[in-house]
């Protein structure tokens, strides 16, 4: 709520540690690191991934834990944070390169608009939500 007690736009700038912990999160998604995921995910978890598929936080991890080994890298670009509280709304693309981005034999690279929801609890930014669309690249620039 802001000063006249209306419910607050959004701070597009006061992140708090959002942008560190999103940071680490796409690190650690791209080369499998599950125990740091572990940290940053919320136990409530839901992902619905650019397939359209719906995975709750236990069957996300098993995905992620299939990413080990692989060499994709991971940018963010027009990236936008609206802050409500301890929640945060991001949006954004993401652009994949290098191998494995879908799979251990994809080596194109990809580009995804994404939506995602945090929370902070106990000063610790969580993800407790993402979407991703894969976006044609003539068209996302």
């Amino acid at each position: 709520m802001n000063e006249d007690g209306n419910q607050d736009e959004g701070n597009l700038h006061d992140t708090d540690g959002i942008e560190k912990a999103m940071a680490a999160f796409g690190e650690a998604w791209a080369s499998g690191d599950i125990e740091t995921l572990k940290t940053l995910l919320s136990p409530s978890y839901t992902h619905n991934d650019l397939f359209g598929r719906h995975l709750p936080y236990k069957d996300w991890l098993d995905y992620a834990t299939g990413r080990s080994g692989r060499t994709t890298r991971i940018a963010f670009r027009d990236v936008a944070v609206r802050r409500f509280g301890n929640v945060a709304v991001v949006t954004g693309f993401n652009d994949m390169t290098g191998d494995g981005a879908t799979s251990p034999e994809d080596t194109k690279d990809l580009s995804i608009a994404f939506t995602q929801v945090w929370r902070l609890e106990d000063g610790r930014w969580l993800r407790e939500a993402f979407q991703a669309t894969p976006v044609v690249s003539q068209l996302a620039r």
